[in-house]
């Protein structure tokens, strides 16, 4: 079965994969794609140079297929870290807020109370002041 060697970028950790060029790609489909195990391996043992010089975090091989649509992933593992997490991770419209008193001369005291900020806060803080 077709293989590709994938790995962490260690700077951010962002998945990326063994390109065609020999340099490291983002996207699944700029993979280089090994037909023998034995060039698999050997461009496995390449890529752990990238690993002692501090570039990549854990090069390992990954089972793919060539589909019309492109190469895909075999494992759901390996699906998941292509195409990323299966939730969304987006922060929600609620932040935390700091509130600082101000001196006179418009300078923050040290210190400070994290509140969160939501529309129940808002009404309770309304009511109360």
């Amino acid at each position: 079965m077709p293989q590709i060697i994938s790995a962490n970028r260690l700077i951010d950790g962002i998945v990326i994969y063994g390109g065609r060029d020999g340099a490291w790609a983002d996207a699944l489909g700029a993979a280089k794609i090994f037909t023998s195990k034995a060039e698999a391996e050997a461009a496995l043992l390449l890529a752990q140079n990238d690993v002692k010089r501090n570039l990549v975090v854990d090069p390992c091989l990954v089972e793919v297929t060539e589909e019309a649509r492109g190469v895909r992933a075999v494992t759901l593992r390996e699906s998941i870290r292509a195409r990323g997490p299966t939730i969304d991770f987006l922060p929600q419209t609620r932040a935390f807020a700091y509130e600082v008193a101000l001196l006179p001369d418009h300078r923050a005291t040290q210190e400070t109370q994290a509140v969160l900020r939501n529309q129940r806060s808002e009404a309770a803080r309304e009511s109360v002041g």
